[in-house]
């Protein structure tokens, strides 16, 4: 951004940019403090603290309010900047607004923070998978096409239109070409920071909208580049037909040094780093050397500063080690603490007292109305001809129309090269901010990727057909998680008379991509995963094995990768539940006993992984269990059953099941039918009945009906009194239910109990339900899996598939799920 001097005796005031000589009595860089009688806010660097600081906390304060209606945060730091500017502060406050006025102080912002959008650039294009593209389809193709070729012709058509009626000002300057180039490109960083913001990367729309816009992005750059070409070679003069040839070449040679100089470089720097290892601060720093040595360039071909940092980042691969690193490294510090500053600085132009010609206002208005609503119908009516439903296709239109980032960036320069005035800025800045704001709120409430989960049938072990497979969704976060979940398919005893189709899902956050990754697993390749790609080859190897050493026909593996971020991967885990028609998914606990007795995280990011496993809970189309390890259920090697055993303590496997009644105990109750059907593995089954004459009147006569159907199939078909055994245990209040636990679990190496989602309290889990810390294991599951209870058996909790995901109305929400904080190491 150019910096011109003002003229002598201005008033330099926020909404203008200006480079000045600093008056020598002002060099210093840092005071000697208010004690030696200096004001710190007059020497460089105690101000820009200060600006930090104060846009930090003002623009989290405002977003603190205005993030429940799912407004992008851009859109805080912008209004921050609009609230510290003369609209407000420097109106009410002059002194406070004068603060950011000073030369000093409007430079370093502009220093500072083009600086953290030239980072912000550089790993925003590490994260993109520039794979997207060639995967995006015609569809992504016709949207980018369509939305930004029919925007900006609609904004031409109508300014010439409207051509008697437009300023002076207007006619002499390249004002309605920049405003049509720069509001009818859908930029894929305001895309992509806002679906991320609004946790939609995962969802099928948002990949299809960020798709769109990078194509769109590419687009127009090669078209500006091609159009630019030919018009000064076109040119009559030989000058510049000279200076054409001159810069084409320089871009060509540019693009040639990033991908095969800068880009080999970096892949040299990321080729021996360990497994699972971040880059080391000299490769680090070395990578941003690079960077901003790209950047420089640009600065000196005439680019934007940050046109070669972003397409020298999409050039490289993102995930670990360099995508990791970056963020790891870089994020916090650049777009949490310095890029706001420059959001701040072009709200710190706006100045609504500037508005005082109502025609002008009017005029540019409409200008930017007939955009949207030209985009917006140029990006529905391709996904409605390709068979997209009409909400999907009307929420694809209000994501191609986010506005935020790079506006604030295009409406600056155009500021700095005379194309816009101060009224014009600021009306423009305005319509940003209501565009940016109403368009990611009306997204968020109207556009749910977990409503097309619904299954619409019963998908639940209890409701099988006889005969029939179980499919089972087996999802793994880390390598810890394998070992428990391996055991449990061995306790299952798959059979050919009985198979088992196993489709495994190993997790991974999203770290160090923009794009979410669920794919069939392919040996040998990174597949992207934070850790590389050994961690998947080692976790989809153990199962192999597995499988293999079971009897031919008795089970079947279909390995997939996920890699989302945790608030939506529950997004993939229902996508593929559903498309596989699974019966049980299966997720591990957040938490497991280590060998020393204690309890531990099973991964560094356990909260979020709880909270993930509550949204599989709410959304699945099928039935769920979680999988607590205690360590006491392991893989017994083939052949080492004990045969037609009476002694069940000979058996491979002892499961006890405890049943209380309701949906999700019948199913834990199908379960172990099934787990026991045509293996060798002991069952007891316990149930726990109030006294007859506390009975009546105490429950839903339906359900007890269904309850006592289920108990007696499982009597008349299964039970022998040696390998499969029923208890039927009367107790008065839950102190002696759990008396009974306490004494027979501990026989067990496996204990399965239903959840009790949606069944209604009953005066056996009252005493012990206001101590529940885990809501998502239910009243028996957090009992068993409590420390002070002290029970070291493996617990599955079952929950059967809920009515919503039945196509049911339910009156149960991730909210009213949601878990109690965690307590210092207790489960």
């Amino acid at each position: 951004m150019s910096l011109q001097p003002p003229p002598a005796g201005e008033v330099v005031t926020l909404n203008r940019s200006a480079l000045f000589c600093f008056p020598p009595n002002n060099s210093a860089a840092t005071s000697s403090g208010i004690f030696a009688g200096d004001d710190p806010l007059k020497f460089y660097f105690p101000q820009f603290l200060y600006h930090v600081c104060i846009v930090f906390a003002l623009s989290r304060a405002i977003h603190s309010l205005l993030r429940r209606a799912n407004v992008p945060l851009v859109i805080s730091q912008i209004l921050a900047g609009v609230l510290l500017g003369p609209s407000f502060l420097g109106k009410v406050f002059p002194h406070v607004g004068e603060l950011f006025a000073t030369p000093e102080g409007w430079v370093q912002i502009n220093t500072f923070g083009g600086y953290a959008f030239m980072l912000q650039l550089f790993v925003v294009g590490v994260k993109t998978d520039l794979g997207m593209v060639v995967k995006s389809g015609k569809k992504a193709v016709a949207i980018a096409f369509f939305g930004t070729a029919a925007s900006y012709v609609a904004m031409l058509v109508a300014g010439g239109a409207l051509q008697p009626h437009l300023p002076e000002t207007w006619k002499k300057t390249f004002m309605l070409m920049a405003l049509s180039s720069s509001w009818s490109l859908s930029a894929f960083i305001v895309v992509c920071c806002t679906l991320d913001g609004l946790n939609l990367l995962s969802s099928k729309l948002g990949r299809l909208a960020m798709s769109a816009a990078l194509i769109g992005d590419f687009g127009n750059n090669f078209t500006i580049a091609g159009v630019t070409t030919i018009l000064l070679a076109s040119s009559p003069s030989k000058e510049i037909q000279r200076i054409g040839f001159l810069s084409i070449t320089a871009f060509l040679t540019f693009i040639g040094f990033m991908v095969f100089v800068a880009r080999p470089a970096i892949l040299r720097l990321m080729r021996d780093v360990p497994e699972g290892a971040l880059l080391c601060e000299a490769r680090l720093v070395a990578v941003l050397l690079i960077t901003i040595f790209c950047s420089f360039v640009s600065e000196i071909l005439g680019l934007h500063a940050t046109y070669g940092p972003f397409m020298l980042g999409l050039m490289l691969p993102g995930g670990a080690p360099l995508g990791v690193t970056l963020a790891e490294r870089l994020d916090r510090l650049v777009a949490g603490v310095l890029l706001p500053l420059m959001f701040a600085q072009g709200g710190m132009r706006v100045n609504v007292f500037e508005l005082t010609d109502a025609s002008t206002c009017l005029l540019l208005e409409v200008f930017l109305v007939v955009g949207v609503v030209a985009k917006f119908v140029s990006c529905v009516l391709p996904c409605l001809y390709c068979g997209m439903s009409y909400r999907e296709a009307f929420v694809l239109g209000l994501m191609m129309n986010f506005k935020g980032i790079t506006d604030v960036v295009y409406a600056s320069s155009f500021m700095d090269a005379k194309i816009f005035d101060d009224q014009v800025y600021t009306a423009f800045i305005i319509n940003v901010l209501v565009m940016g704001a109403t368009t990611a709120s009306v997204v968020k409430k109207i556009y749910h990727p977990e409503e097309k989960y619904v299954a619409h049938r019963r998908r639940t072990v209890e409701h099988r057909k006889v005969g029939e497979e179980l499919r089972l969704l087996t999802c793994v976060h880390s390598q810890a998680d394998v070992e428990p979940m391996l055991a449990f398919l061995d306790a299952s005893s798959p059979t050919p008379a009985s198979p088992v189709a196993v489709y495994l899902l190993h997790l991974a956050p999203l770290v160090g991509l923009t794009t979410s990754v669920l794919r069939p697993f392919r040996h040998g390749e990174r597949n992207c995963v934070p850790s590389g790609g050994m961690d998947s080859d080692r976790i989809v190897s153990a199962f192999r094995v597995f499988v293999q050493q079971r009897q031919l026909g008795s089970s079947s593996l279909l390995p997939y990768v996920c890699i989302a971020p945790y608030a939506t991967m529950h997004d993939d885990v229902c996508a593929v539940a559903l498309e596989k028609s699974a019966t049980l998914i299966v997720v591990p606990f957040h938490r497991s006993l280590a060998i020393d007795g204690s309890v531990e995280n099973t991964t560094e990011n356990a909260g979020a992984v709880q909270a993930s496993n509550i949204n599989v809970l709410h959304y699945s189309p099928c039935s769920v269990a979680i999988l607590v390890n205690r360590r006491s259920l392991t893989v017994v090697p083939s052949g080492a059953g004990g045969g037609a055993a009476a002694d069940i303590d000979v058996f491979p496997h002892r499961v006890a099941l405890y049943f209380l009644g309701g949906p999700d105990d019948r199913e834990a109750l199908a379960l172990a039918t099934y787990m026991a059907e045509d293996a060798e593995i002991g069952l007891t089954v316990y149930r726990f009945l109030l006294p007859p004459e506390r009975r009546r009147g105490a429950g839903d006569e339906e359900e007890d009906k269904l309850d006592d159907e289920a108990v007696e199939e499982y009597v008349r078909r299964w039970v022998d009194e040696q390998r499969l055994v029923y208890s039927e245990n009367v107790v008065n209040a839950s102190d002696e239910m759990v008396d009974v636990i306490r004494k027979t679990s501990t026989a067990a190496d496996l204990v399965i109990v239903g959840r009790r989602a949606d069944s209604p309290e009953s005066p056996l889990t009252a005493g012990i339900s206001d101590w529940i810390e885990h809501l998502e294991l239910g009243v028996l599951g957090d009992l068993l899996t409590s420390t002070d209870f002290g029970c070291r058996v493996t617990t599955l909790v079952v929950q059967q598939q809920t009515r919503a995901a039945a196509g049911e109305t339910s009156s149960r929400s991730p909210e009213k799920e949601g878990q109690r904080p965690e307590s210092d190491g207790h489960v």
